[in-house]
């Protein structure tokens, strides 16, 4: 297989026109230096660390069209240390990232999946994902823009920092994941599947937020049922708690007490701790088989801050996931 080793832009570009006229096949890059690409290349790449463990960076400009995938799927391939840059062009299928590889997304349209698995750091800041982002395994994501076509998911130890950018369907947290949300759009539903973690101090959810298992949900602010369209509302099922933290609150219109919710259903509207306002249906859930396993909603009084302090609140969240993290990597 070819082996892009380019260490200038001459060489680079040459290598490049050269693999563009070849038969499909992997384009092999691992020099462990930094390779530019801006042009047409027909095969798919795969990105590795050079002689030594050294890592290899690939950067994506405006031009560049990837136009072939592996038998998986992938047009982009990096793994080790080494890096992916896109800041813009056209790939045809997944860009995939695996084993402490980096992952940044700054414009482009990936024609189908962005993915990271065991250890990656992903970042978008723009640019277009066709269908889902998902990492697995205790893998990082930052989102601050950018368009998701479909679903965000994180799962398996993975943490999640979403502050703006749009997710078109549904945000999901699986299996012992954290998430925090501080800005940005979700346009359906927001979901905390089992043992996970999830802090919302901002940004607009569009449906349902559903905790299942033994997932937990804090809600400090951010406009809750932008769009409608609810099945459940707020719902929390099994083990599952979602708190929300604000000054007031009623239930079916009438002023409701803090603590949990001893409702099974009903409407629950009023102010958030950053000062939203909201109302949606709500349920808690019985997911018991042969004993009961009903899901609780619980309502925190707490006064709206300070112009400023949300900022130290959203702080207090990212300290809060790392804390998490923590725990669970000394069990």
């Amino acid at each position: 297989m070819p082996h892009l080793t380019a260490t200038t832009a001459t060489l680079a570009a040459a290598c490049l026109a050269l693999a563009a006229a070849s038969p499909a096949m992997a384009l092999i890059i691992d020099d462990g230096g930094t390779t530019v690409i801006d042009s047409t290349v027909n095969d798919f790449i795969e990105v590795a660390d050079g002689p030594g463990g050294q890592p290899t960076t690939v950067v994506f400009e405006p031009g560049a069209n990837i136009t072939d995938s592996d038998s998986v799927g992938d047009t982009v391939f990096v793994t080790g240390g080494s890096s992916v840059v896109i800041n813009g062009g056209q790939f045809f299928e997944d860009v995939t990232a695996l084993d402490d590889a980096s992952l940044t997304i700054n414009g482009g349209t990936i024609g189908n999946d962005a993915l990271g698995f065991n250890n990656n750091v992903v970042t978008i800041t723009g640019g277009t994902v066709s269908n889902d982002v998902e990492v697995f395994a205790n893998s990082s994501l930052v989102v601050t823009g950018g368009l998701i076509g479909d679903d965000l998911e994180a799962s398996d130890g993975s943490s999640v920092t979403f502050s703006g950018g749009t997710v078109t369907d549904n945000l999901s947290v699986e299996n012992f994941a954290t998430a925090l949300i501080t800005g940005g759009t979700i346009g359906n539903d927001l979901e905390a599947i089992g043992n996970v973690s999830i802090t919302v101090l901002g940004g607009s959810i569009g449906s349902d937020i559903e905790a299942v298992g033994s997932a937990t949900i804090d809600i400090f602010g951010g406009q809750l049922g932008a769009v409608g369209g609810f099945e459940f509302g707020i719902a929390s099922g099994g083990f599952s708690v979602v708190t929300l933290f604000g000054p007031e609150f009623q239930i079916n219109g009438s002023p409701a007490a803090f603590g949990s919710i001893s409702q099974g259903f009903g409407t629950l509207s009023g102010t958030l701790s950053d000062g939203s306002v909201f109302s949606v249906p709500f349920e808690r859930v019985d997911e018991g088989f042969f004993f009961p396993r009903v899901g609780q909603i619980v309502l925190v009084e707490q006064a709206i801050p300070e112009p400023g302090s949300l900022a130290l609140l959203s702080l207090g969240g990212v300290t809060l996931l790392r804390r998490r993290g923590d725990f669970r990597e000394r069990r």
